[in-house]
């Protein structure tokens, strides 16, 4: 029996392999191009989580994730089996005045829409507002114009529901101790899980804080300085910029900001770029809320 006939067997959502839809989910705004065996869209979680533990049991096979495949970097192609996200998992299950429960596939301008009859917004929108999705600004920690002022969307993710390699559905968001010495206690993969990741930041907490990069944009990695504080313990931090390589997020709540009435736009022209590096300093101790150059 083949790969694809194999999963049409315990999943209710679709799967493709035809000439035409491998070549689309081939490529996504990255230089890159991996032509994959499969296209799966669960219908929901338990379609997911029955495709993790069918792959987690099989030999040279993988899952990417992906939205709307606007990343960059290659995150949303691979050579196995792509799960398209967009298809199923794409309502937005509540809008509040200060927070937002959604699916990973609901792209941000949809969303946007939905928090603007709150007065709210989510601050951390990219350039590629008008086709990205919220899970795709999880999975690569996105941020745009206004990152210097409200940074990027680990700031706002407070709960997240994933899936994980067991092929189990599970809740992360920030833990008091207490909290987190009760899951560290459970004797399941859940425990484990949260037992490895608190020895993994505990045992090099020194190390992990000194090597943060000290700036105001970081996508690049796991954000392992920012999940154990001594106080607080927050799994969301390494979900969030991980491009769906520790799970695969089903849910995701955001906080919101109210949307500011009124802005000012400040235009500085030059003669030549030389003294820029200087004018960037400068105009950065005023804390703008975002500072574009144009040559």
């Amino acid at each position: 029996m083949d790969l694809k006939s194999q999963i049409k067997k315990f999943l209710k959502g679709e799967v493709a392999n035809d000439e035409q839809t491998l070549n689309t989910f081939s490529k996504d705004a990255s230089i890159f191009q991996i032509k994959p065996q499969l296209i799966v869209s669960p219908l929901n979680s338990d379609d997911l989580q029955k495709l993790v533990a069918f792959v987690a049991k099989q030999s040279g096979l993988s899952l990417t994730a992906r939205s709307a495949g606007t990343c960059m970097s290659g995150g949303a192609i691979n050579d196995s089996i792509i799960v398209d996200m967009t298809q199923h998992f794409n309502k937005i299950i509540k809008v509040a005045v200060d927070y937002a429960v959604t699916q990973p596939g609901v792209f941000y301008r949809d969303f946007e829409k939905q928090t603007l009859t709150q007065n709210a917004i989510l601050p951390s929108y990219t350039a590629s507002r008008e086709i990205n999705t919220v899970g795709g600004m999880v999975g690569n920690n996105s941020a745009g114009e206004k990152t210097l002022s409200c940074g990027q969307t680990d700031r706002y993710v407070r709960r997240l529901k994933v899936v994980l390699v067991d092929g189990k559905e599970y809740e992360v968001k920030p833990l008091n101790k207490d909290e987190l010495k009760k899951k560290m206690n459970q004797k399941d993969f859940e425990g484990q899980f949260y037992r490895r990741v608190y020895q993994l930041v505990s045992d090099n907490y020194l190390l992990i804080k000194k090597s943060k990069p000290k700036t105001s944009k970081n996508s690049a990695g796991y954000l392992l300085w920012d999940v154990w504080d001594q106080t607080t313990f927050d799994l969301t931090k390494i979900f969030v910029g991980s491009q769906g390589t520790l799970g695969i997020v089903t849910e995701i709540e955001f906080g919101l900001v109210p949307v500011k009435p009124y802005q000012k736009t400040l235009i500085l022209e030059m003669s030549s770029l030389e003294h820029l590096d200087q004018i960037v300093n400068q105009i950065l101790f005023f804390k703008p809320e975002s500072f574009e150059c144009f040559d």
